[in-house]
């Protein structure tokens, strides 16, 4: 294969004795490597991108051969990066070409002797060749590169035991256990080495544990194919250089309330003036209230009639406490069908969520108010029905010794997780403390010798019924809590959960999937006040889902990033620096590719106010709120915000609504210049409406990371669509979906620009 031997520089490499390069390498350290060629061209440099994303999702197909074509590409038009060439090697070795992927793979090793994922494959090819004690060796070079790879103690302990040096086995096997408590295989081996050890006890113990983690599914054991060998034996990403995000587009919001359908401003409340020119909210005068009447209310964006067009349910629509459902009629507009949908909620509404708890194929709703949480199933024609009883989702009493009557528990936030990965969606709901509130305009002071009241957390049967699971999972938090999401923070597959609320620092749940969540404060320094809303992204196309929060404090918005699953960093911001903030959204609002962030608060003097700070990559957060128009919009008392595309034209609108007031809808003129990508995704084996799916998105040089998730922001929901940003770009290369189940799916070459359904399949299953 003349072109393999061109791109990696191997002519006379067969003749050398085998595995001498690779143990003796002859350069100690040069990316650099035949063909010679100076810095490629920006435009040669994205294609290499391009042409080994692709390989790499070919990988995921098993499609090793029109994977290794992809890979000789990008080697031969990136000479700077040995990736391509690694790869290739990887690719030859899964094709059981092992002469030609020892040679690639001992070239690359020259390159880079610090290459974990040279070494590593290199070992898997020794161990498939025959030669365990060259395989042995190589592991030994990767753990000694990374001593916290679990996956290369387990070959360890593996090759140890066939060369029946049990003892050595036994450790290699423990520190793969102590690095991952559900790795299957190396439980198994564990087992197995112990009984030649003379253990017994140790062995039957280990084997009941590997017993239960392939029953339950906790782990996956290690098998001899792609994707089931460690994370080193995988294919490799090519690295984007760090590049300015172009200049922003023109993009301005329009307010299109009046025509759009939704219920108006009524003239009784509109906002008066003061003399002097400060505008007067119109709750200003109110009398003094209970802690819900102020706090209320969110909205949630679902398709309820599966027509392909955002609906709207509104918590609060008419400032009386009545609930109201607006379908989306296109061309813009939007008629009340809340008679029509059987939708009758009335009182105290705070929050709602969406999530097909049944997998019927239809979005149910779940509202939250003083009263507690109401579930409503959809019915599949157009209406719904009220079936809290019957789902079993009263709480009898979840404090045990206190009582949930009167002012002591208000129900806020709820959101649908699968947090079990069993394919059904269970329900979160967090609680706060209802108590008279006496200064609406000054900065929140609560009692503290109230004791709060416990989140809940039910658990789907799978047959409709829920049960509470709370205590068992360490989740009833120990504040007053606002509202919470889901969201996979360590990239391990599991739901994690972050909780807003009355306290100095968000509560973080880490998913253990076995038994309760570990409860963790990964935050690096102190936060600014109580937060109220948070939203999750990936602000920094990392791959780690970073999380920007309100607080009811000034400056009122803060954004973190996550460091590889165990930290969280602030991000310098100027911040709008209000009195406190509320609702917040994670939207591309230019489709630039670069996530940014939308939020709404109120200033000091009272004044309700929106930021939208534009994501500009290594340069940061830039206030755009007054070059896109939204410093004109006249907002009383704003409380959740949510981005979506309400008229299906490609660009982010956002929805705002209002306390005691109806909402305001704000429509993006110019975002759809960019190119864009809209994926609505549908589970089967998983939740109908794949909440907890990660989605990562290839387009050109640029690498973008979704979640769908079951509640966001402030109260609410936005649409369970994702519309992602291709700036230049006109389609996604790759978009890899991975299922909260497991599954890893691979999409190709999807074209932007429309609606694009995408249903789980399994690898190999036709696209059409």
């Amino acid at each position: 294969m003349p072109l393999l031997v061109l791109a990696c520089g191997l002519a006379g490499a067969g003749q050398q004795r085998k595995h001498s390069v690779a143990r003796k390498p002859a350069i100690a350290a040069s990316p650099k490597h035949a063909p010679a060629q100076a810095n490629p061209p920006a435009a040669t440099l994205t294609q290499a991108i391009r042409e080994n994303n692709l390989g790499l999702a070919l990988m995921d197909r098993r499609d090793f051969s029109g994977a290794l074509g992809k890979f000789q590409t990008a080697c031969v038009m990136n000479p700077d990066s040995d990736t391509g060439c690694l790869n290739m090697g990887i690719a030859l070795l899964n094709m059981g070409r092992y002469d030609d992927a020892q040679k690639v793979l001992a070239k690359s090793i020259e390159r880079d002797p610090q290459s974990a994922r040279a070494w590593y494959n290199l070992g898997l090819l020794e161990r498939a060749s025959g030669h365990p004690e060259a395989a042995r060796e190589d592991f030994q070079k990767v753990a000694a590169l990374d001593p916290d790879d679990a996956d290369t103690q387990y070959f360890l302990g593996y090759l140890a035991s066939q060369a029946q040096q049990y003892d050595q086995a036994v450790a290699a096997f423990k520190r793969a256990i102590e690095l991952d408590p559900f790795h299957a295989s190396a439980e198994f081996g564990l087992s197995q080495a112990e009984q030649h050890t003379g253990d017994a006890d140790g062995a039957k113990a280990h084997l009941e544990r590997f017993q239960r983690i392939a029953a339950e599914k906790l782990g996956k054991p290690v098998r001899f194919l792609y994707r089931d060998q460690g994370k080193y034996s995988l294919g490799q990403e090519m690295a984007a250089p760090a590049i300015p995000v172009p200049p922003a587009i023109p993009v301005h919001f329009v307010d299109v309330t009046p025509i759009s359908g939704l219920p108006k401003l009524r003239l009784a409340t509109a906002a008066r003036a003061r003399p002097g020119g400060k505008r007067l909210r119109p709750s200003e005068d109110a009398p003094a209230s209970t802690l819900a009447s102020f706090l209320g209310s969110g909205a949630c964006i679902l398709d309820y009639d599966g027509d392909g067009r955002p609906d709207i349910f509104l918590v609060n629509a008419d400032g009386k406490g009545n609930a109201a459902l607006y379908r989306n009629a296109g061309k813009g507009t939007f008629v009340n069908a809340t008679k029509a949908a059987k939708l009758e909620f009335h009182g105290a509404g705070m929050g709602c969520a969406v999530g097909d708890y049944d997998n019927d194929g239809h979005p149910d709703l779940a509202v939250t108010s003083g009263d507690g949480l109401t579930l409503f199933h959809n019915e599949g024609n157009g209406t719904f029905k009220d079936v809290t009883d019957a789902a079993g989702l009263r709480p009898a009493n979840p404090n045990g010794d206190q009582s949930d009557a009167g002012s002591a528990a208000l129900a806020m936030g709820v959101t649908f997780v699968d947090y079990d990965q069993d394919g059904d969606l269970d329900i979160y709901l967090t609680r706060f403390i209802n108590f008279p509130l006496n200064a609406k305009t000054q900065p929140f002071t609560f009692p503290e010798d109230v004791s709060a009241r416990a989140n809940i957390l039910w658990r789907s049967n799978g047959n409709g019924m829920f049960v509470d699971r709370t205590k068992e999972l360490g989740l009833a938090g120990s504040a007053a809590s606002v509202g919470a999401i889901g969201s996979d923070l360590n990239n391990d597959g599991a739901v994690d959960l972050v909780v807003t609320g009355w306290q100095k620092f968000p509560s973080v749940f880490m998913n253990t999937r076995e038994g309760s969540f570990r409860a963790s404060s990964p935050w690096a320094i102190s936060m600014p006040g109580p937060a109220a809303g948070v939203v999750a992204a990936d602000f920094d196309h990392d791959g780690w889902m970073d999380l920007a929060f309100t607080h009811w404090a000034s400056p009122a918005v803060t954004i973190w990033r996550n460091v590889q699953g165990k930290s969280f960093e602030r991000v310098p911001l100027v911040g709008p620096g209000w009195m406190r903030g509320w609702g917040i959204a994670a939207l591309d609002y230019d489709n630039d590719g670069w996530v940014d962030i939308v939020a709404v608060g109120e200033t000091f003097a009272g004044e309700g106010r929106i930021v939208l700070l534009r994501n500009e990559g290594p340069a940061g957060f830039r206030d755009v709120t007054r070059e896109t128009g939204l410093d004109k919009i006249v907002l009383h008392d704003p409380r959740g915000v949510i981005a979506f595309d309400y008229d299906g034209d490609g660009s982010a609108d956002l929805l705002i609504t209002q306390n005691n007031l109806p909402p305001v809808l704000l429509k993006n003129v110019g975002g759809n210049k960019n190119g864009w990508l809209k994926l609505v995704l549908s589970g089967d084996p998983d939740n109908k409406i794949a909440i907890g799916t990660k989605v990562d998105i290839f387009s050109g040089a640029q690498r973008q990371s979704w979640e769908v998730t079951g509640a966001s922001g402030y109260l609410g929901q936005g649409s369970a669509e994702i519309l992602s940003g291709l700036g230049s770009e006109r389609q996604a290369d790759v978009m890899r979906l991975l299922w909260p189940t497991g599954l890893l799916q691979n999409e190709l070459q999807v074209p932007g620009g429309a609606l694009k359904p995408i249903p789980e399949r399994e690898p190999g299953e036709s696209s059409h």
